[in-house]
């Protein structure tokens, strides 16, 4: 849980580009590229600050709540997982879209920056490793960057989606979605056997 390898991965998997960008196309379909390209940045901007909102003051809540690591890890496991099943589910009944919105104002925040780019499982895995982290500022501060490299990449992929899906067809790309679906079940799992493993001994000791 400690190695910034393994939070690229997570954060990967629960805040990046993959799953902005047909959303991003979808949503912005009835306006002109200059407003798209607001919307994304929009979008991104607020996406980071909230995430280092989140990082900072919702971990100091956290600490002040007494929710330890334990149960951070168990729920970021549980959610994860469910997103993994959801992906699934999506996969063997796709759902019909909606008809994308005629008007631009409110979009940045919702739905892109929440939920297409902060999902309830990116914001438990932000929470988690700022508690890993405690005060291993080192450690903390990878992890604030990864996060931020992260939202650039996303501003990107929504910038860019239609050539992006251009040359990388949508089926190629839901495809390797649902690849991530399942891989993520697995550290879905990880998450929730190491709480188990870190909580039961302290229930034990008291």
């Amino acid at each position: 849980m400690d190695r910034l390898e393994y939070v690229f991965v997570i954060f990967f998997i629960t805040l990046g580009p993959i799953k902005c960008m047909g959303p991003f196309l979808h949503l912005t379909a009835n306006f002109d590229a200059r407003t798209k390209l607001s919307l994304a940045l929009r979008g991104s901007l607020i996406a980071s600050l909230v995430g280092l909102f989140i990082v900072f003051v919702g971990n100091a809540l956290r600490a002040k709540w007494q929710i330890g690591q334990p149960d951070l890890m168990i729920t970021f496991g549980i959610l994860l997982l469910i997103s993994a099943l959801q992906q699934l589910t999506q996969a063997e009944h796709p759902s019909e879209s909606g008809t994308p919105p005629t008007e631009p104002a409110g979009l940045a925040l919702s739905p892109i920056a929440f939920p297409i780019i902060i999902t309830p499982y990116g914001i438990a895995a932000l929470l988690l490793f700022a508690a890993v982290a405690e005060d291993r500022q080192v450690f903390l501060t990878g992890v604030v960057g990864l996060f931020l490299a992260l939202m650039a990449v996303n501003a990107a992929s929504m910038i860019f989606a239609r050539q992006i899906l251009f040359v990388v067809r949508p089926q190629i790309l839901r495809a390797f979605g649902w690849v991530l679906g399942v891989l993520q079940a697995s550290p879905a799992v990880y998450a929730i056997m190491s709480g188990l493993r870190l909580e039961f001994p302290a229930m034990a000791a008291g």
